[in-house]
């Protein structure tokens, strides 16, 4: 009932903010697809030293629009840090469109773009405002993929949408779990993708979660750059199918960083010459395959407690008081015979059709830095999707983040039953 709430009165919202009933015309025809960039940058995203990336990167989507036809629409959610005085700080929807913005619905007080009731409003409105074939969503902010403290909005460093609080008066950090997300989402139309521009949303656990909700996951298992994806090259490969969709957005935004990284004359960039941002899709009609195919081949190598999987050279995505989400391909390939691997790949291959790896990437973590090098350097033995697996350490099983207990707010990481080896 309080979605059903929430989404009437979104409808009446725009009903009394749309400033153009008739519209220009591009809005008077079905699209074949309406896309939503939310945008949740109330945060150093609005303003981190003297770069604004959030301003940048609408400039990009202003630019990028240039090159889309009428039957392609393109919608923008901000929720910045107070700093555009139009909007006072309070968040906003634009529709963009030939290089032109128009407004679509502006809020009268500041929320919290993180709370799954205002996120599910939001992308409502365009599900319940635009007639199209198909919808999309593209994720824009801050992330820490599946790494989650309850199962709820917290007030630490969590999962999606980091909130600062701040327009509003309260300075209580707030971010959105990605199970609230999901939750969120049910019952909406199935969006025809989800592009993560933020940062750790590839793991399979994340995957797994959003699976009812949307036909494809897009993004990177890692820390992505500040400036995120360059819109201006990337709006036109929104509105494509199949194939061409993910590997349009996977290729532009991959090409675009290794040129960069080259050109970089930065010496706090040197380290990244020849090397990208690791990138993949999650078809999400086949992970629940890949997850029972994962369960099965866990069974031929996982020890018993208090032993565990050895990840010795694989690459890791984060790190928070120890090494978090191990390349899942690169642990199946290191530890199952090759009969069994061959097996899983296969399904692998089908529940991530496309991703690009890079051994490196930029990160702000300095164990990452220095561990780059140890990771074995062999990129066709992963495949850019990392896993939760436990370990009998102190940041695992006590501590702030309890990694062995918390991982069992996902779906995935309960199919994998590990605790059928004692975890």
């Amino acid at each position: 009932m309080k979605y059903l709430l929430t989404l009437i009165g979104s409808v009446l919202l725009f009903a009394a903010c749309n400033k153009d009933d008739d519209g220009p015309d591009f809005t008077r025809q079905k699209a074949t697809r309406a896309v939503m960039v939310y945008m949740a940058g109330e945060n150093n995203l609005t303003s981190h030293s003297s770069i604004k990336f959030l301003k940048n990167d609408l400039q990009e989507i202003v630019e990028g629009s240039k090159l889309l036809t009428d039957n392609q629409r393109l919608f923008v959610f901000v929720d910045s840090l107070g700093t555009d005085p139009a909007h006072k700080g309070t968040p906003y929807i634009i529709e963009v469109h030939g290089g032109k913005t128009y407004e679509r619905n502006r809020y009268s007080t500041d929320f919290y773009s993180c709370d799954p009731d205002k996120f599910r409003d939001i992308v409502s409105w365009m599900t319940s405002n635009v007639q199209a074939d198909g919808y999309a969503l593209v994720l824009w902010g801050h992330a820490t993929g599946w790494v989650v403290e309850s199962d709820s909005i917290v007030s630490s460093r969590r999962a999606y949408g980091q909130d600062t609080g701040a327009d509003s008066g309260t300075s209580s950090e707030k971010w959105m779990n990605i199970t609230q997300m999901a939750e969120a989402l049910k019952g909406l139309p199935k969006l025809d993708y989800i592009f993560a521009d933020c940062c750790n949303m590839m793991c399979a656990e994340v995957g797994y979660e959003l699976r009812n909700v949307t036909d494809y996951l897009i993004g990177s298992p890692a820390e992505i750059p500040g400036n995120g994806a360059p819109y201006d090259l990337m709006v036109p490969h929104f509105f494509k199918s199949g194939s061409a969709l993910y590997k349009g957005i996977i290729d532009t935004y991959y090409d675009y960083y290794t040129t960069y990284y080259n050109q970089s004359t930065s010496s706090s960039l040197q380290y990244l010459k020849g090397y990208s941002v690791p990138l993949a899709v999650i078809d999400t009609k086949h992970i629940e395959q890949l997850a029972q195919q994962t369960h099965d081949v866990l069974s031929t190598f996982v020890p018993d407690y208090p032993n565990a999987v050895g990840v010795s050279g694989i690459p890791y995505y984060f790190y928070q008081d120890a090494p978090v989400m191990f390349d899942l391909r690169g642990i199946v390939k290191q530890h199952a015979t090759a009969a069994d691997f061959a097996a899983w790949d296969a399904v692998y291959s089908q529940a991530v059709p496309y991703y690009r790896m890079s051994m490196r990437w930029m990160t702000s973590s300095s164990h990452l830095l220095m561990d780059f090098s140890d990771f074995n350097q062999d990129a066709s033995s992963y495949g850019c999707v990392s896993m939760f697996v436990p370990f009998n350490t102190p940041s695992y099983h006590s501590g702030e983040h309890q990694y062995n207990k918390l991982s069992r707010n996902f779906a995935w990481t309960r199919a994998m039953q590990w605790e059928r080896f004692g975890w």
